[in-house]
């Protein structure tokens, strides 16, 4: 009996030894790497075992989500059901910011900024796509092996390859986070941001080893089936945008190191090239076909692929073996730490985080928590990992600055030309101190030259750790010349200006509504050129305002909704010139049909107690110029009141795909256009209204919005634009 028993052990483990390991190498390309998917169909259908997974870049990505366990099936739907734009981005969701960085939008159009960093050194971005965005899908889409640290304990054992930045050698990660291996053998130098990982910074893995072979050969392959979905650097590519000279740059780098690794397959390895001409490293809306394309590409190399196969009761106790589902069960959290290195406080972290020490970790709230900290603009990264010791589960958040986590230096400039001789210009420049104290406190510095002259100094103080309360004080100089319809100086060129403070209190509601009042004091200055008429007035205005904004784009947004209501008061009992009251009310909503936007903007203002008869500006509502009634010039109509009905309809041409502003999204539309101003005692109806509209040509530049548009009016008036940056 026992000769027998050995007799069977050597013939088990002789037919053990027979079936050589075959690994799966797989290539970075982008979206291209969907193509990947199509072969793990066929691979499967033809029982073809895989004892290990090498990927780099999208290959890490794919082959990850495969060594986890999930299915092609599953893979796909991921693919086609994300999206991607939403997790690929040069800049945080602007809906999900505080409402106070989304009023920079207004300020400062475009993207032209530097930072300073918690060295309080002046520095630039180190990557165009933001990392977190990206790492927290990752994370949710590997939640189920999240507590899995060795890649060989995974469904089929794994490995990702990064590049070391500092130094351009290959990286091969084989443990700790799989969602920051994915990462960091995907992100694409100059592109995302890197990721440091055991003190090494970390980047795109398909620059240093795009089909990492000899990775798989040193795992103990005996038979590979590499996949290459790289793409060929074009030699007369027209060198023209930063966004080019990236892509190519990139491509040379892994289309030369991945011929390179092709020359160490054997006769006895399988090599697949899907034909994907045609298609980009950015087609990630170009999934389906893409696919499809990897699915014919293996069907080309189906007789290959069967020598390898199993037989169906062999193919079965693999799959038992290394496609079954990892089964992960959320731990108890005993205690919670927070490492954080920013100004900002731990309490205030804390109460950020809704999951309660002696409760069941719910990873899928703690992602959300964590993006909304990431939201607050504060931070590099916020991460966290559950740390086991003496049976007890800590939960970890760590948190990294920001590049610009001391400062932030914004430049914005603007242009316009009416076709007429007159054109204006804006230069700004602002500088923002972060992290005063531990509350979040910032000093913010506006300078600005131009048609508008303007200094601008404020600190802003949340009064608690949520920063839900806070106050501002600012203090101001401001100065412009126009030409306005004035009674007694008709189309007179008149020299304005404000100097002055105020002190505001006010309370943010989430992320998107703001309540604020405010009392300041001013002295304005009045001077029409070439006559003898020079005012001053003293200003008290005391005001109450409502903001809300969860506009997705300020210039071209496709949802959300943008609304202001504000009551004002000149305080003429207690000093100033001016006794006068009004409300104000504005509210910008879009609705968007695939590539169509229709907005909707309306505009009200009501002097509703004037007791003054002080030739004055301040108060005064203004009309005229690109969108305010395009067919008439800029300043036609100024008055007490103001009534404006906006219906702007956009066409997008082309799609700024990932990059965004960086690669200048470009539309076409027309607006329609009915307004009017007028003073106390007069009266408007519907046929006094000025009627106007407009067609336009634009573009969503990191200038800011950049608009060719011509605009007619229901008198016959005709008005031309051109401007970038800034609508005056």
């Amino acid at each position: 009996m026992r000769y027998l028993l050995l007799f069977s052990l050597f013939f088990s483990v002789v037919f053990a030894q027979e079936r050589p390991k075959i690994a799966l190498v797989l290539s970075g390309g982008g979206a291209r790497g969907g193509a990947h998917v199509g072969i793990l169909k066929v691979l499967e259908e033809n029982h073809v075992p895989i004892d290990m997974i090498v990927g780099t870049s999208m290959g890490s990505f794919m082959g990850g989500l495969y060594a986890a366990g999930k299915s092609p099936q599953e893979i796909e739907n991921i693919l086609l059901q994300t999206d991607w734009k939403k997790n690929i981005n040069t800049d945080f969701n602007r809906q999900d910011i505080p409402l106070r960085k989304k009023s920079l939008d207004y300020q400062y159009q475009g993207r032209l900024g530097i930072g300073v960093n918690a060295n309080n050194e002046v520095v630039l971005p180190t990557g165009v796509l933001k990392r977190e965005l990206l790492l927290l899908k990752f994370m949710e889409l590997t939640s189920d092996v999240q507590n899995i640290n060795d890649f060989d304990k995974l469904s089929i054992p794994y490995r990702a390859v990064a590049t070391n930045i500092k130094n351009g050698d290959a990286v091969v990660l084989k443990s700790g986070s799989l969602a920051k291996a994915i990462y960091a053998s995907s992100s694409i130098p100059g592109g995302f941001q890197p990721i440091n990982i055991n003190g090494i910074d970390l980047v795109d893995g398909g620059v240093s080893n795009n089909i990492p072979i000899d990775v798989a050969k040193k795992m103990g392959a005996d038979i590979i089936i590499a996949v290459d979905v790289s793409e060929n650097f074009d030699e007369n590519i027209d060198v023209n945008s930063y966004l080019v000279v990236m892509g190519q740059l990139v491509n040379i780098l892994m289309r030369k190191n991945a011929n390179e690794s092709l020359k160490k397959l054997t006769k006895k390895d399988i090599l697949i090239t899907p034909d994907l001409d045609g298609f980009t490293g950015l087609d990630a809306d170009k999934y389906e076909p893409i696919i499809q394309r990897g699915y014919e590409a293996a069907k080309k190399a189906q007789k290959q692929l069967q020598k390898l196969s199993l037989a169906l009761d062999e193919y079965k106790k693999y799959q038992k073996k290394y496609r079954k589902k990892p089964q992960y069960i959320p731990p108890v959290i005993d205690k919670i730490e927070i490492i954080n290195p920013t100004y900002l406080s731990n309490e205030s972290i804390r109460k950020r985080i809704h999951q309660k020490e002696g409760e069941v970790l719910n990873d899928v709230l703690l992602r959300k928590d964590l993006l909304h900290l990431y939201h607050m603009m504060i931070f590099d990264s916020v991460d966290y990992e559950i740390q086991k010791s003496n049976g007890k589960n800590k939960l970890v958040i760590k948190t990294t600055p920001s590049w610009d986590n001391h400062g932030e230096i914004r430049f914005a400039m603007g242009f316009e030309d009416d076709f007429e001789g007159h054109s204006n210009y804006s230069i700004k420049f602002g500088y923002t101190m972060f992290g005063l104290n531990s509350y979040g406190g910032e000093w913010k510095n506006d300078f600005e030259i131009g048609r508008h002259q303007k200094a601008y100094t404020e600190i802003f103080q949340p009064l608690d750790t949520m920063q839900r309360y806070y106050i501002r004080p600012s203090f101001l100089y401001e100065s412009v010349t126009d030409i306005f319809p004035l009674q007694r100086f008709a189309n007179q060129e008149l020299d304005s200006s404000r100097y002055g403070g105020s002190f505001a209190f006010g309370a943010h509601i989430g992320t998107s509504l703001e309540l604020e009042v405010a009392l300041g004091k001013f002295k304005d200055d009045v001077q029409i050129e070439s006559t003898s008429f020079v005012e001053n007035y003293d200003a008290l205005p005391l005001s109450a305002t409502i903001n809300i904004d969860s506009l997705d784009n300020v210039n071209f947004p496709q949802k959300g909704m943008r609304s202001q209501l504000k009551w004002t008061k000149e305080m003429h009992g207690l000093g100033g010139d001016y006794d006068y009251e009004q409300i104000y009310f504005d509210m910008e909503k879009p609705f968007r049909f695939y590539a169509n936007n229709i907005t909707l903007y309306v505009k009200y203002g009501n002097t509703y107690k004037k007791n003054d008869t002080l030739t004055r500006l301040a108060g005064k509502y203004i009309l005229g110029g690109l969108f305010e009634l395009s067919g008439y010039a800029p300043y036609s109509f100024i008055g007490d009141n103001q009534i404006l009905g906006v219906l702007k309809y956009t066409y997008e041409l082309k799609d700024g795909g990932f990059f965004g502003s960086l690669n200048a999204p470009l539309y076409v539309g027309f607006s329609l256009e009915s307004g009017q101003t007028w003073d106390n005692g007069e009266s408007v109806t519907y046929d006094s209204l000025h009627k106007s509209a407009t067609a336009y040509v634009a573009a969503d530049t990191f200038l800011g919005p950049l608009y060719l548009a011509f605009g007619v009016s229901d008198k016959g008036d005709e008005s031309a634009y051109l401007y970038l940056g800034e609508k005056f």
